[in-house]
């Protein structure tokens, strides 16, 4: 990939989507119905929620316990769907392959992708199930969105941001991708207050460092 694409694809506007990762481990795919229940789970798991306290369904909570319910997780779906329809976002479900996991069927654990796109800045985030950690699978998952992106999205940069308490994630940054802290700000989100942490990379950091950092990380997994 010599270049990334100028402008968002319109093909990917209103069709479903489905990529291969990196390792073929897993899919990124637009959203199935049959992805709902495990994705209002994932969203209400205290793991998932440690550092994402603000995340709230787009119509508010419907239960004093805070968990997000079908019909919540349905509702993003619909907003993300209207977002990508203007190319202004791309949000994918993580599909972990049955192939390869040996489970009975395919199953989704999380999604990544890019609830916002700015012009040519991509938000970039990932949830996954937390008995799916420490098996590569968000390194992989996050490699497959950053080259869509720069491929089909019509990106130009890309942006984390992450809560200062999230080690995990300030770590992957860092350490498993080489970035370097760009700003901190506070935040209050839906009442929330948190020190949000910033990471942007370019297209041509992208292919100078930072792609060949993560293939490196990857392809040791089966060593």
């Amino acid at each position: 990939m010599e270049e990334s694409s100028s402008c968002f694809d319109e093909s990917i506007k209103t069709n479903s989507i489905s990529i291969p990762s990196y390792l073929g481990r897993l899919l990124l795919r637009t959203h199935h119905e049959d992805d709902t229940a495990n994705c209002a789970s994932i969203f209400s798991n205290p793991f998932s929620r440690k550092h994402l306290r603000f995340l709230q369904p787009p119509n508010g909570w419907k239960n004093v316990e805070e968990q997000w319910t079908i019909e919540d997780f349905t509702d993003r779906v619909n907003v993300q769907k209207a977002t990508r329809a203007n190319g202004k976002s791309c949000v994918l479900n993580i599909i972990l392959l049955s192939s390869i996991s040996g489970e009975e069927k395919d199953r989704c654990i999380g999604t990544t992708g890019y609830v916002t796109i700015d012009n040519d800045i991509g938000y970039l985030g990932i949830i996954t199930e937390q008995n799916t950690t420490r098996k590569g699978y968000a390194t992989e998952a996050l490699y497959t969105s950053i080259v869509f992106a720069f491929e089909r999205l019509g990106v130009k940069k890309i942006k984390f941001q992450t809560d200062e308490l999230n080690e995990e994630m300030r770590g992957w940054c860092e350490n498993t991708a080489g970035l370097k802290l760009d700003n901190k700000k506070q935040m209050e989100i839906n009442g929330y207050s948190f020190i949000e942490y910033e990471y942007i990379f370019t297209f041509d950091q992208w292919n100078n460092s930072i792609k060949k950092k993560l293939e490196d990380k990857m392809n040791n997994i089966f060593l």
